[in-house]
């Protein structure tokens, strides 16, 4: 695989985050501690030698997620560094580092809730803010054709920390453009 072996991908899925929280939650719980979304990612692939490829991606959740109140809005963005190395011909494991981005922000103002009884007007706060959580990538990628893969990933964060730890997982359908 020389520079011809260069290519750029785009792939389309769903995103499933807080995996554990998700199966430890209480019967009827589950979707208040996780959610499942689309994802959308641009991957490029540049070989590296004759087996190893190095698979730079830039993916984000869509549509971005609103609050509750529906003021404030928040986009996921994960910038990955994968390495994928071939098990068959067909079938490529994946692995790297990663940081995912998130930009939160509000307008602010009055907002009409449910107070239990009835309604009542709350404010919030407008604000805006930004985390940078680091992540590990693994995962499969099943070689459909010379245009098409189906990729299943696992991103994990704070891994060292028992607290902080979290597991999110991507199943897409990638497209050589």
């Amino acid at each position: 695989m020389g520079a011809s072996g260069r290519s750029l991908h785009l792939d389309l899925g769903g995103y499933q985050n807080h995996l554990e929280q998700k199966r430890n939650a209480p019967s009827g719980f589950e979707d208040k501690v996780s959610s499942r979304t689309g994802y959308l990612r641009l991957r490029g692939n540049l070989p590296l030698g004759t087996n190893w490829i190095w698979e730079p991606s830039v993916g984000t959740l869509v549509p971005w997620k609103s609050g509750v109140d529906g003021n404030s809005k928040k986009f996921t963005t994960h910038i990955d560094f994968t390495f994928s190395y071939p098990l068959i011909s067909w079938l490529r494991f994946r692995l790297g580092p990663g940081v995912k981005w998130v930009f939160a922000f509000s307008d602010g103002g009055p907002i009409e809730l449910n107070n239990g009884i009835s309604t009542s007007t709350f404010y919030s706060a407008g604000y805006s803010s930004h985390s940078l959580t680091f992540s590990a990538q693994s995962g499969l990628s099943v070689v459909l054709g010379s245009k098409l893969s189906v990729n299943l990933e696992v991103y994990g964060s704070g891994l060292l920390n028992n607290l902080r730890r979290n597991f999110d997982a991507a199943i897409t359908l990638g497209w050589r453009l």
